[in-house]
């Protein structure tokens, strides 16, 4: 079953096919989800709007990026050395990091991935680099640090490499320039359209960041967490992470090495090197223990991996490095059948979604943030829910609960998948398919759950 934010990309989706364009994600003026949700469109055209049509849109995105991952690998890697980047491309695949990530709409990830690896294409590419070129490349980071700028940290020393390499002439540097800004600017005229609902504070200067990020980097391996919350991964999956710190590690200290051995001689991989160090420096800043911040990671150590065995240039070893990563990664990827998050499934709550319609209560309380959102999208805004924030993504759904309850208490109702209703022990509470539902609520009981009617 999909998570909340799924749940409002894939409402983001509906909406577009209504005729409503979203720039960015409900409630938010950064995170830019346009090709996302235009994505899941697609699909729903064809399939209708459902959890699949959200997921496989995803996987596609992701697939793109893979395409453009192998593609990179390709221009690094020697013409011997062909095996040697589908065998890259199939640890990238097993990599369990993404296992969930790959399919998830999360407003951002799944642009800025896929854009990334097409940039980074073109940088390492051996295609000559023109003026539009450059522009384009200054336009693609600019849509890259609207959807999701954690990849910004790690793409930086690639374009510095390519400007190096490219003879670092002034108008490769106009060029990108100007297209980097038109499209901020374009970007920031769209969000005075947008609301501003959710503006966490992510980012600050504190001790706690840096003795955290060895938790954080194993546990983003292990890819057994929800947003914040971190579940006990399967041992193989721990096996595979630390193999990938290992990983890390070599590269880090080969490239300190290369700085005063042979720096010009190992340009190209020092720059990758830094790209890894980069991303991983970035999260000594982070407020919260997010394992998903880390996500570009994984990919900027891979095309660090691919650089380094170009160099070394050994078959055996290359086999011996990769092929481990890729037999423990295909099991750890087995694994995650069993990975779920949500305390209901998706029949329950579409047993839920039934009993409510077939009582005609359209209009809904809920403080439990994932229920509000499952509830609206799977039943395709058959039942309009509100939180109990006084503002929200939509502002539109409070309004309307509020308003049905004003008019007529007994065509709303409060529902809840955990015991907090239970515990206020309220009359004429059901239960339908572990979802408590009260109907007709007091308003009393209302405010007692901080709903604001006001």
């Amino acid at each position: 079953m999909l998570d909340e934010d799924e749940c409002v990309v894939g409402l983001m989706a509906k909406h577009l096919m209504e005729g409503h364009v979203a720039v960015f994600f409900y409630g938010q003026s950064y995170g830019f989800t346009l090709v996302e949700s235009a994505m899941i469109s697609l699909f729903s055209f064809f399939g209708g709007l459902n959890d699949h049509s959200v997921k496989l849109a995803m996987l596609t995105l992701w697939t793109i990026g893979i395409i453009f991952f192998y593609k990179t690998c390709k221009e690094i890697l020697l013409p011997n050395n062909k095996f040697a980047v589908w065998l890259l491309t199939l640890m990238f695949i097993f990599l369990p990091a993404w296992a969930v990530w790959s399919m998830k709409a999360r407003g951002g990830y799944l642009t800025a991935f896929p854009l990334s690896a097409i940039l980074l294409w073109y940088l390492l590419s051996d295609y000559k680099k023109s003026f539009l070129g450059y522009s384009l490349t200054g336009v693609l980071l600019a849509i890259i640090a609207y959807s999701q700028p954690l990849w910004l940290p790690g793409l930086l020393p690639f374009l510095f490499y390519c400007w190096y390499h490219e003879g670092h002439k002034l108008d490769s540097f106009k060029a990108f320039t100007i297209g980097n800004l038109v499209t901020i600017g374009i970007f920031t005229l769209l969000q005075r359209h947008a609301a501003n609902y959710w503006s966490p504070k992510v980012f600050d200067i504190h001790i706690p960041g840096i003795l955290d990020l060895p938790h954080l980097l194993f546990d983003h391996l292990n890819a057994y967490y929800y947003l914040t919350d971190v579940y006990a991964a399967p041992v193989i999956v721990k096996i595979y992470s630390c193999l990938f710190i290992l990983l890390i590690l070599t590269i880090l200290i080969l490239a300190v090495k290369y700085v005063f051995t042979d720096f010009l001689g190992n340009f190209l991989f020092i720059c990758a090197a830094t790209s890894v160090a980069f991303t991983l420096g970035y999260c000594i800043f982070l407020i919260d223990h997010a394992p998903r911040y880390l996500l570009p990671l994984t990919g900027f150590t891979l095309i660090a991996l691919a650089i380094l065995l170009n160099k070394i240039n050994k078959q055996q070893l290359i086999k011996t490095v990769t092929i481990p990563f890729i037999l423990i990664g295909a099991v750890s990827l087995f694994m995650f059948k069993d990975y779920a998050f949500n305390a209901t499934t998706e029949k329950q709550l579409i047993s839920c979604i039934n009993w409510l319609n077939s009582q005609h209560i359209k209009y809904v309380f809920a403080d439990d943030v994932p229920t509000q959102w499952q509830l609206i999208f799977y039943s395709k805004e058959s039942v309009i829910c509100r939180g109990d924030d006084i503002r929200d993504r939509i502002p539109r759904y409070i309004d309307s609960v509020n308003a049905a309850y004003k008019l007529d208490p007994s065509k709303t109702a409060v529902v809840d998948p955990t015991n907090d209703l239970l515990d206020m022990q309220p009359d004429s509470l059901l239960l339908v398919d572990k979802y408590y539902i009260l109907v007709n609520p007091d308003a009393e009981l209302l405010k007692g759950m901080e709903f604001h009617l006001k």
